[in-house]
């Protein structure tokens, strides 16, 4: 009884054996066909419950031979796969050409902003050469006389009225009608009553009537 038990086996589970290359000829050859049998299988089962087209190459170990498996066929699936390929390289080259042109037309006008540049800058310098030469024969304004220096001031207040009206127009105002009163005119009568009877005023000259302006 001990014996038996002694001598029993103790079983170790199930373990995952590491992944390794098969250095046994015979072993290996074996090994690839059955997982080429079961690698083909899945692929048919995938393109049939997922409705894909796959296409699966396998070379044997020494490069022999060639396996493959197709759905719906080899052929189909690897017209396709060139066709995408030549599309996919037209569409890259197309793309490659637009960013080119692109390219082309920002150097292009670069070049442009630059040579106006250059030339607005050449411009200023002459215009700076020629203020300073013609700076040389002017006497500086330290050395002007009053008299001078008076009717520059003026004429550079005007010249800042002319720029301040220009930049700061003033809004026209719409013209108010007011009414005119103008003076009552009276005339004088001969006995010099005002506004014909004498019995309305009498006859003092001095005393003028209500609303009317003294002369």
């Amino acid at each position: 009884m001990s014996s038996n038990n002694s001598t029993r086996r103790v079983p170790r589970g199930r373990q995952r054996i590491p992944l390794s290359r098969i250095e046994n000829d015979a072993r290996r050859t074996v090994t690839f066909s059955k997982r080429r049998f079961g690698l083909f299988k899945k692929d048919s089962e995938i393109s049939t419950l997922c409705g894909v087209e796959i296409l699966v190459v396998v070379f044997s170990p020494n490069n022999e031979k060639v396996y493959t498996f197709g759905s719906p066929s080899v052929n189909a699936v690897l017209d396709k796969y060139v066709a995408e390929s030549e599309n996919r390289t037209i569409e890259a080259s197309v793309t490659k050409e637009l960013l080119r042109s692109r390219k082309e037309a920002d150097i292009r006008f670069l070049n442009l902003q630059i040579n106006v540049l250059e030339a607005a800058i050449q411009h200023e310098m002459e215009v700076n050469e020629a203020l300073t030469e013609a700076a040389k024969g002017m006497p500086s304004i330290s050395n002007l006389p009053l008299a001078n220096l008076l009717s520059m001031k003026q004429q550079m207040e005007i010249l800042q009225s002319n720029v301040f009206q220009i930049l700061n127009p003033q809004p026209t105002m719409p013209v108010q009608i007011q009414a005119i009163h103008e003076p009552m005119t009276t005339t004088q009568s001969d006995s010099g009553c005002f506004f014909g009877s004498s019995s309305h005023f009498g006859r003092n000259d001095d005393v003028n009537p209500r609303g009317a302006t003294p002369f």
